[in-house]
């Protein structure tokens, strides 16, 4: 067995999904000299950390067991005219949890309480704050 299908085995062994994915264009890149062996395992280690991130959010996005996921982008300001867009917009930098503060939404069926709550959920659960939904 030739070395190349030793890395092979030892990325998949090691679930560097990505590297092994990639790591054939990189050899290529090297070996043209467009890229050099250190900037080569800079990228390929920083595509590993994407997939890691991208897996530990939703993981958290999973576990917080929302309804839909519906985000802010995907409400409709003019079907509710009286919320104040700017202050619900606000709440995706979620200055609220960092000053322990919390929300309440008020008002009729339908008109999008949990929508907005799902939405404030979603950007928790992305900037890896464990959220859950607790059924009623």
């Amino acid at each position: 067995m030739s070395n190349y299908n030793k890395l092979l085995n030892n990325l998949e062994t090691l679930k560097l999904i990505k590297v092994k994915e990639n790591i054939d264009t990189y050899i290529d890149l090297i070996n043209s000299k467009e890229k050099d062996i250190v900037d080569s395992l800079y990228e390929l280690t920083n595509l590993e950390i994407e997939l890691m991130d991208e897996k530990s959010i939703l993981g958290c996005v999973r576990t917080a067991n929302f309804p839909y996921k519906k985000g802010f982008e995907d409400f409709d300001f003019s079907f509710q005219p009286s919320i104040n867009k700017e202050k619900i917009l606000d709440f995706k930098n979620l200055r609220f949890l960092e000053n322990h503060e919390n929300i309440i939404f008020i008002g009729s069926p339908g008109v999008g309480k949990t929508h907005l709550a799902t939405a404030i959920g979603l950007e928790a659960a992305k900037n890896r704050h464990l959220t859950y939904r607790i059924k009623s």
